[in-house]
């Protein structure tokens, strides 16, 4: 019984489709569609958490906002790889991949609050009556979205690139 094994396999070892480098995928291209993908993300677990229950304020959404972003600025960073693996990216330009596709993604899901907090006041008015007693509006939300995802970011790209940097000696 013969066995299929790609690295024995000379002819499809050298084809140019197999390759990672054969995209015409550009860097801005890489960053806009992860970002969107991302912001769209983030969005539907809004819809689905806040949304639902007509709060604003559940503190494990966060965690949840986290993990989503990090995982749009990984697969961002993979896509620029020449290979896909650890050890293959210049620093400074997934460094910059990774900000750029977080950008994206932070200021669409910033947006999307405003916008939908600006036509749900009810959210609005529950913080104001509840516990904290302070007045917010969407440009707050939005500014305070923006804010503490884009510092979250920061250490999200910090953090993977560690991982895909190029080992110089």
């Amino acid at each position: 019984m013969a066995t299929f094994d790609l690295f024995r396999n000379k002819n499809l070892l050298d084809n140019k489709r197999f390759h990672r480098n054969n995209s015409d995928d550009t860097i801005h291209k890489i960053c806009l569609k992860n970002g969107l993908l991302t912001s769209v993300l983030l969005i539907m677990s809004f819809l689905a958490f806040c949304g639902y229950t007509h709060r604003l304020e559940i503190h494990q959404l966060s965690v949840a906002n986290m993990v989503l972003l990090a995982f749009g600025v990984y697969f961002a960073i993979e896509n620029i790889s020449p290979n896909g693996k650890a050890g293959s990216v210049d620093y400074f330009e997934g460094f910059k991949v990774g900000l750029y596709t977080a950008i994206v993604a932070v200021v669409s899901h910033a947006l999307f609050l405003m916008i939908y907090t600006y036509f749900n006041n009810s959210i609005l008015l529950e913080i104001k009556n509840g516990r904290y007693g302070i007045a917010i509006n969407p440009l707050t939300v939005a500014g305070v979205t923006l804010f503490e995802e884009f510092a979250a970011a920061i250490i999200i790209t910090f953090c993977l690139m560690q991982y895909f940097k190029k080992n110089e000696y």
